[in-house]
């Protein structure tokens, strides 16, 4: 439930704005990590076609460390096979291929076409959704597809890139959301 500071003084959610963007945005501190993810590893990978294990494992210590372990189930072979049927893979089909690997999730698959495309593509996790939500952006929490169509929208609204609005929204959860205590990485 949103608290009384996440409405306006008329009693709507209030809408996400450029400026929103702007402050969240520069509130958020981008790691040598990501960096590495986005400027390296996910050129390297969108040229390739597929996913090595090591950049597999360098997309999800940026998403989710704690699920490191669960991608070393993966075999190499089934590694490079579904991660280049999922780059290949009509825009709906690409983030449920990649979660035939085990360990990976939609927020990881989510994270895997953003390294690759983050023009095209953002990550999902539960701290987007609720700024999303807490802003009447969103009445519920969507499956990917709707969510990326929700961010593209959003994004095109107010002017902004994907990765812009993903780091805004991300930091405006983590500052003033209420889902820290849901946070699975804590």
């Amino acid at each position: 439930m949103p608290s009384v500071d996440q409405f306006d003084h008329d009693g709507t959610k209030p809408a996400i704005t450029r400026d929103f963007v702007l402050h969240w945005s520069a509130r958020y501190q981008v790691k040598p990590l990501e960096i590495d993810v986005l400027d390296v590893v996910g050129p390297a990978v969108a040229k390739r076609g597929y996913y090595h294990r090591s950049d597999l494992r360098q997309v999800v210590l940026w998403k989710s460390p704690r699920s490191t372990t669960y991608i070393e189930r993966n075999s190499d072979n089934d590694i490079e096979d579904l991660t280049r049927m999922a780059l290949a893979a009509p825009e709906g089909l690409n983030h449920r291929i990649l979660c035939l690997l085990d360990g990976v999730g939609v927020p990881i698959a989510s994270a895997l076409l953003t390294a690759c495309e983050p023009s095209v593509f953002t990550v999902t996790d539960f701290r987007a959704i609720e700024t999303l939500w807490a802003h009447g952006e969103v009445s519920q929490r969507p499956k990917y597809v709707p969510y990326l169509q929700v961010c593209r929208d959003l994004a095109n609204r107010v002017e902004t890139d994907l990765r812009t609005l993903d780091r805004a929204l991300w930091q405006w959860s983590k500052e003033r959301g209420k889902s820290s205590d849901l946070d699975p990485d804590k």
